[in-house]
C-alpha cells in the first residue's frame, strides 16, 4: 500500500473511532425537577398557589413583582378616579401621578410597595424595542400630565374646546375621559404585553427549568409562568365568574365581564401550564399559553367593540363620554394583540378614524365608530 493510501486508512480509521467517542453519544434530557404529577388532579377548585410544591411539601410559587404591581395599578387607578369619587372639590397633582407610575418619593399607601424596588413605567411596552417602548411609555406621561391640567376644571361643566365634568365624569378639552382611556391603555401595555408577549414569549417558555434559582424554591421557568398569573390575581383561585366575589380586577375582571365564557379555561390553562412545567412537558406548555394569550388578546378586542356600540347607544353625554374612554383605551391596547397580528401601526389608524374630527369627542360621528368596530371585528373573527 502506498504512502497516499495509508494516510487515507489511517485517517477513516481515526475519523471511525472518534464516531464512537462518547462527546457524539445522545445527551440525555435535563433531569426532572420535581415529581410528575397527574393533570386530572388539577380542578376548577385547585388553589394556584398552594397546588405545586417541592418535595420538602413547600409551595413553589411566588407571585413576586408581578403581585406588586397589581397593588400599585390598583392604587393609581384609585387616585385618578378621585375627581368622580370626591367631586369637583379634588384636583389630581401631576407630580402624584409621576410618583405613582414611577415609584417615587413613597407615594404608595400597600405594605411594601414604596421598598419593593419596582414600578410601573418600565414595565410598560417592555416587550418592544426600546424606542418603540419609550413611545408607549411616553404616550402614558403625557396623559397622565393631561389629566391632571383637566382636573383644574373639576368645578365646571365641559362643553366642546373646554375641560371640565360631564356628570361625576372628569374629561378634558376634546370630551375624552382621560383616566378612562390611561386604565384601559395599561390593561394591554402593561398587563397583557406582560403575560403574552414577554412572560409567555418563545424565549421565556425555554427558560431553565432542571434547577432552582439560587436562594429560591422556583426554577425560572416555573417563575416566569406564576409572574404571568400574578399580572392577572394574586388569588389563590382566579373568580371565574363576574357574579362572584372577590370579583377580579383589571384584565382578569374584563375576562369574567366580556369574554366570560372563556374565563374557565383561562384558570385551567393557567393550572396544566404550570403542572407541564413540572412535567417537563413542553408541548403542553406552549398549548396552555397558546390558549391564554388566545382568549385574553380576544377579551381586549370584546370589550373595545363593547364600549364603541355602547356610545353609539347612549344618549347621554356623560355616559357617551365614559364609554368612549373605556373604547379608546381598549383601542390602544389592541396594539399588544401580537398573536392577532395587531400592531401600533393598526391600532393608531384605528384611533386616528375616531379622534380625528376638529372636536374631538363633540364631533364624532356613528359612521366614525362603525369603521373602527368592522374593523375589529375583522381582525378578531368576532
Amino acid at each position: 500500500m502506498t504512502f497516499k493510501y495509508a494516510s487515507a486508512a489511517l485517517l477513516s480509521l481515526t475519523l471511525g473511532l472518534a464516531s464512537c467517542s462518547k462527546n457524539d453519544e445522545p445527551v440525555p434530557a435535563a433531569p426532572s425537577l420535581r415529581a410528575k404529577m397527574d393533570y386530572a388532579t388539577l380542578t376548577p377548585t385547585s388553589r394556584y398557589t398552594e397546588s405545586f410544591k417541592n418535595a420538602d411539601n413547600a409551595s413553589t410559587v411566588d407571585l413576586g413583582a408581578a403581585a406588586m404591581r397589581l397593588n400599585m395599578f390598583t392604587e393609581l387607578n384609585s387616585y385618578m378616579a378621585r375627581v368622580a369619587v370626591q367631586g369637583r372639590a379634588f384636583r389630581i397633582n401631576a407630580d402624584t401621578l409621576r410618583n405613582l407610575y414611577t415609584n417615587t418619593n413613597a407615594p404608595f399607601t400597600g405594605a411594601g410597595l414604596n421598598a419593593s424596588g419596582v414600578q410601573l413605567r418600565d414595565k410598560t411596552g417592555a416587550s418592544l424595542p426600546e424606542a418603540n417602548g419609550n413611545t408607549v411609555r411616553t404616550y402614558v406621561d403625557t396623559k397622565l400630565n393631561e389629566l391632571a391640567v383637566a382636573s383644574r376644571r373639576a368645578d365646571t361643566v365641559a362643553v366642546a374646546g373646554k375641560a371640565g365634568r360631564l356628570g361625576r365624569y372628569l374629561v378634558d378639552a376634546k370630551g375624552y375621559e382621560l383616566n378612562q382611556v390611561i386604565q384601559k391603555a395599561l390593561l394591554g401595555a402593561l398587563l397583557l404585553d406582560q403575560i403574552g408577549n414577554v412572560l409567555m414569549s418563545a424565549d421565556a417558555l425555554n427558560a431553565n427549568n432542571s434547577a432552582v434559582v439560587n436562594g429560591k424554591l422556583y426554577s425560572e421557568l416555573e417563575h416566569n409562568w406564576d409572574m404571568a398569573y400574578g399580572y392577572m390575581t394574586s388569588n389563590a383561585i382566579m373568580t371565574t365568574d363576574i357574579n362572584l366575589t372577590p370579583r377580579e380586577r383589571f384584565l382578569a375582571g374584563y375576562l369574567n365581564e366580556k369574554n366570560g365564557a372563556a374565563s374557565p379555561a383561562v384558570y385551567a390553562a393557567f393550572l396544566k401550564g404550570r403542572a407541564a412545567i413540572v412535567n417537563n412537558d413542553a408541548a403542553t406548555l406552549r398549548a396552555q399559553a397558546d390558549i391564554i394569550r388566545t382568549e385574553l388578546e380576544k377579551t381586549i378586542a370584546k370589550a373595545a367593540v363593547s364600549y364603541l356600540t355602547n356610545w353609539k347607544a347612549a344618549s347621554a353625554l356623560d355616559v357617551k363620554a365614559h364609554a368612549l374612554g373605556e373604547g379608546l383605551g381598549f383601542v390602544y391596547s389592541l396594539r399588544f394583540c401580537t398573536k392577532y397580528g395587531a400592531d401600533a401601526a393598526w391600532s393608531d389608524s384605528l384611533l386616528q378614524g375616531l379622534t380625528s374630527g376638529s372636536q374631538g369627542a363633540w364631533s364624532l360621528t356613528n359612521a366614525q365608530m362603525d369603521t373602527a368596530i368592522a374593523a375589529i371585528n375583522s381582525k378578531f373573527s368576532l
